[in-house]
Order: structure tokens, then sequence, then C-alpha cells
């Protein structure tokens, strides 16, 4: 008796439809808080590199500007430049901002650097498109790298590394002077 009635119970278990669409939910809920979570990260990495371009088109905008330069106010820009990454925090940033010579030949060398932790850029990290070596001119080539960390699975995927570049002519002058004082 036991048995056809336990038969019984899961053929009217089988026949009742009232918690299907609570089953449905409790199967489809978790991909959907993935979908969302990952689309909200990938909104905002979107974000933060659109800030990382911003930010190096305004440190170049902002030495281009100059005719003459001290490491102070190399300083200033370079702090002035990292105020656009707001909301982001800029800890995890590296700006440069390095004047270029190009000699008689169109060879470049590095004719001053500044970056706002200390980071050096060596001759052979120069790689100047070719349209740009106009020989016996200047050129200032500003630089980001930014680690992004997403808010949400930070410490699974690790930091994501954007950065950029742009070379911009001296609008003022032929050339950025560096002056020690």
């Amino acid at each position: 008796m036991t048995g056809s009635r336990l038969l019984r119970q899961i053929a009217a278990l089988r026949r009742d439809r009232r918690a299907i669409g609570a089953v449905e939910f409790a199967l489809a809920a978790p991909f959907m808080v993935l979908i969302y979570i990952g689309g909200f990260q990938l909104m905002d990495a979107i974000s933060a590199y659109r800030k990382v371009v911003i930010t190096d088109r305004a440190l170049a905008d902002l030495t281009t500007q100059n005719v003459t330069i001290t490491p102070a106010q190399a300083d200033s820009i370079l702090n002035g430049a990292r105020q656009v990454m707001t909301p982001y925090s800029t800890a995890n940033a590296t700006l440069i901002i390095t004047q270029i010579k190009f000699d008689e030949n169109g060879v470049p060398s590095i004719d001053w650097s500044r970056s706002n932790d200390g980071t050096e850029i060596y001759p052979t990290d120069l790689n100047v498109p070719g349209d740009i070596a106009v020989p016996n001119s200047y050129v200032v080539l500003s630089q980001i790298i930014y680690r992004y960390r997403p808010s949400v699975g930070g410490n699974l995927i690790g930091p994501i590394t954007f950065s950029d570049h742009i070379f911009m002519n001296p609008r003022r002058s032929n050339a950025i002077p560096m002056l020690t004082s």
C-alpha cells in the first residue's frame, strides 16, 4: 500500500504546475545575476579606458601649451592631468611626459622626461612613427599606464592594464626646454 500511495503522490506532483515558475526562476536567477554584474563591469572598464585616453590627451595638451617648463610646472601638469581620471583612483596610474628631439637625420633622443612616480623612459623605449620623425624638430610624447582593478571579481581576474600615448608638437615654440630653476 505504501508503494502505491507513493506513486500517487509522485503522479500528483507531476501534474501540479503551481511552483514551476519558482523553479524556473531559481534556475535562471544565477545566470541573470552574472550577466548583470558582467555588463556592469564591462561598462565600468570601458568608462575607465575612456578616462585613460582623455587623461593622456589632457596631459599632452597642457604640456604643449608652454614655451618653457620647470620641474615644478611639469609636476603640476601631471597632477592636473591625474584629476581628469576622477572618479577612478590614480594610485595605479603612471603618467609620463617626454620631449623628444630629432637630430638632422631624424634620429630621436630624449631631451627631458618627467613622470608622476619617478618612472623613467629610455631611448630604447621610443617607438616613434616614421612620419613624426622630422629632422631638427621636437615632439612631446604623453603616456599613461593604468592598472584597472574591477570592483567585482577583481581578485579572480586581477588588474587589467590600459595604456595610451600621443605625440604632439609644441604649440607656442619649436621646443619646450626644461629649465632647472
